[in-house]
């Protein structure tokens, strides 16, 4: 298991830092601007890591046949999966910021007007990093999880689980966002329930349909971007081949 970590761990060193370098910015604007949390944006980034870490983790516990290991870190997968998209939530924070107004310069006409406080640009631009790296790095989880599936089953079938995790993953945003729990808290289970079917209501089942959309068509761009990057990295082998012969 340790090696297994290692071995993840050097692989994906380049994020590491960069997730390291971004919760130094987010403590650096913490201490320069105490209103508005930025160790909490920080936090959100590593519960959004884990599932990259999981779902490796149970990949190669089923390469080797620990059948138990593998389903026990895909379970956590898709328990810590929602951390990453749940992070485009994050921009709600700037909602009480004023970044642009409309202001009257006649009866009959009105004039655009930004913000000249830089801090606020600034929490705008350190939030939009955080939500961008979320939502990366679970598109990269959820493409490894996708490609296992098609070897093992059929694409039909591959493409309904991975609507049930774009729509579980939707309502485990909801319960998160809007009734403030979190992927530990279904260490307790009668709580958590008894609170979700007191406030379970219409707008519970539009958020989840429409958040399982968000999902998907960030997946599909997602699939089809990487296949792109794939294909040119492949022609420019081959350029690179001729030229050397």
């Amino acid at each position: 298991m340790i090696c297994d970590m290692g071995s993840i761990l050097r692989k994906y060193k380049g994020l590491l830092i960069f997730m390291l370098v971004y919760w130094a910015i987010c403590l650096l604007m913490q201490i320069s601007d105490f209103r508005f949390s930025y160790i909490m944006i920080a936090w959100n980034t590593l519960l959004a890591t884990l599932p990259l870490f999981f779902i490796h983790l149970s990949l190669l516990q089923n390469k080797r046949n620990k059948r138990i290991g593998a389903v026990l870190f895909g379970i956590l997968w898709l328990i810590f999966f929602p951390n990453s998209v749940y992070m485009i939530t994050d921009f709600i924070h700037i909602s009480s910021d004023q970044l642009m107004w409309y202001k009257e310069v006649s009866r009959y006409s009105n004039k655009m007007m930004y913000s000249n406080d830089i801090m606020q640009w600034i929490k705008l631009f350190v939030i939009g990093i955080g939500v961008v790296y979320g939502l990366l790095i679970g598109m990269e989880s959820l493409y490894i999880f996708y490609r296992f599936l098609k070897r093992k089953l059929p694409q039909g079938i591959s493409g309904l689980i991975l609507v049930g995790v774009s729509l579980i993953s939707g309502f485990a945003v909801y319960i998160g966002r809007f009734l403030r729990f979190n992927s530990w808290d279904l260490i307790r289970p009668l709580s958590l329930l008894r609170e979700v079917f007191t406030n379970i209501n219409r707008f519970t089942f539009e958020f989840t349909l429409a958040f399982a959309g968000f999902i998907l068509i960030l997946f599909l761009f997602y699939v089809l971007l990487c296949k792109n990057v794939v294909r040119d990295c492949k022609l420019d082998n081959l350029d690179d081949k001729s030229k050397g012969k």
